[in-house]
């Protein structure tokens, strides 16, 4: 048993330069494989927000108004993730994400502020108190005109992304293999 220890010191000892080499390239591998993960899992969230907020406008130009509720962008992963697909995307693509999360975003304030007034100023109960709770029906359709037409200006701006080449690319991102590191 002494022996089997001893061979194995006095190997490492005569290839440490070797052992280092192969030490260092573990660990850049596992530098790379961090990053490379990192990049996927911003890739899917971003996705996920894109189809979300997306699907938020489809409700509202299909039934005319946002519950105050929820918001399109809960997260906004693109802005602090961006430069994980500067390499990836060009530059009219990021220009479109952006776009896209820039908009929704500026919509999600205007719904903010017109929520806050309406709660501030106006809101009456839609339906009668039911076993000690207030059903409250507050959406965007009970605006006044100018709050609704801003709404609906912004809302119409914004153009669907989720099925574009662009997205495609993020797509891909988020699906490659864990050993996949280009």
């Amino acid at each position: 048993m002494m022996s089997v220890i001893e061979s194995i010191s006095e190997f490492m000892n005569s290839n440490l330069g070797l052992i280092t080499l192969l030490v260092g390239g573990f660990v850049i591998y596992l530098y790379l494989k961090g990053r490379k993960d990192n990049k996927r899992d911003a890739a899917l969230l971003i996705l996920q927000e894109i189809r979300y907020a997306e699907q938020r406008v489809r409700n509202y130009r299909s039934y005319g108004s946002y519950a105050f509720t929820e918001k399109l962008l809960p997260t906004n992963s693109w802005h602090t993730n961006i430069n994980l697909f500067m390499k990836d995307l060009k530059e009219t693509d990021i220009d479109m994400v952006s776009k896209f999360y820039s908009s929704a975003a500026h919509l999600d304030d205007v719904i903010s502020t017109a929520a806050r007034f309406r709660n501030e100023q106006v809101i009456q109960p839609k339906t009668p108190i039911t076993g000690g709770v207030i059903q409250m029906t507050i959406a965007s359709a009970d605006l006044e005109p100018p709050a609704k037409d801003l709404i609906e200006k912004i809302s119409e701006s914004i153009e669907y992304i989720y099925n574009t080449p662009t997205i495609d690319k993020l797509r891909l991102i988020s699906k490659k293999k864990w050993y996949e590191l280009y």
